[in-house]
């Protein structure tokens, strides 16, 4: 009995290693804590994606609407070709094509900016505490804008083909949620990846390229209805035709598959799942990569 009121009186004290290991339990996840701190500065990367556009178009004298006239350019030349092999009306594929493109555009830039992104603000990650999400945040900002810039094409032919919207266009803002979440842990994990491998970016580049051709982006996915096991690969398991469909359709004044959103919301679980274990290994030495 005396023996326990000694240890109770005088409680024997812990080693630090033991205190240290303890606190490193209790850190807590790095991919939250970025996001939340990330979140909480919304002012910072609004400010550095709003400067982004404006230094695009310094001196321009029509400025964003050269990007206008880009993705006019391009969908006018194209669309009218495909329409011509294909043997579909201008006024069915011009406004289909248009707003796969768009929403492609959305996709591959969202991607190809991402992994370069910490590279470039090598900088300020050295000469300040950050959070790396900003940066990310910054790159979706700035490219939801030009996307806003490239619906005046689809508004435009639109008008000249009497495409009306419907009740099936107010899920937009719900097809560009389910994008957009997604686009975050896609830039995320790349941003850290290629910061340690710089090869990635070339090889993320190259592979957007051909994903353009594979998916249904100037054709449609009815049109390999007759093979199955093609449709199976080229549209219902393909990521990018999914991310593409659930802002094209509502464009078009249509309702995404139901499938679509599901596997996006099956994607996002599994995608910050990953990139949270991957984030817990190489947080820290992220700054020491650039």
């Amino acid at each position: 009995m005396s023996l326990d009121l000694a240890r109770e009186s005088h409680p024997i004290p812990q080693r630090a290693g033991g205190a240290r290991r303890t606190a490193v339990r209790q850190r807590p996840d790095p991919l939250i804590a970025d996001l939340c701190d990330g979140l909480r500065r919304w002012h910072l990367w609004f400010n550095l994606a709003w400067k982004d556009i404006r230094s695009r178009y310094r001196r321009t004298v029509i400025g964003p609407f050269w990007t206008v006239l880009s993705t006019a350019t391009l969908v006018g030349g194209l669309g009218f070709v495909n329409a011509t092999l294909w043997h579909v009306e201008l006024r069915i594929y011009l406004p289909f094509f248009c707003a796969g493109y768009i929403a492609w555009l959305l996709f591959v830039t969202v991607v190809n900016e991402s992994g370069p992104s910490l590279i470039a603000a090598e900088a300020s990650i050295k000469a300040i505490r950050i959070p790396y999400s900003i940066f990310i945040f910054r790159v979706l900002t700035r490219n939801l804008i030009v996307f806003g810039h490239n619906l005046v094409v689809l508004v435009l032919l639109a008008l000249i083909f009497t495409v009306r919207p419907t009740a099936s266009t107010l899920l937009l803002p719900v097809g560009l949620a389910f994008a957009m979440v997604n686009y975050l842990w896609i830039g995320l994990l790349l941003a850290a990846i290629c910061a340690r491998f710089r090869d990635v970016i070339q090889l993320v580049a190259n592979a957007s390229t051909v994903l353009f051709f594979v998916t249904p982006i100037f054709w449609r996915p009815e049109q390999l209805d007759p093979v199955p096991t093609a449709r199976f690969l080229l549209a219902d398991t393909n990521f990018a035709y999914h991310l593409v469909d659930v802002i094209r359709a509502p464009l078009l004044g249509t309702a995404p598959d139901p499938l679509s959103y599901g596997y996006l919301a099956a994607a996002a679980v599994l995608g910050f799942t990953v990139t949270a274990l991957f984030l817990r290994r190489v947080y820290d030495r992220i700054a020491y990569w650039l």
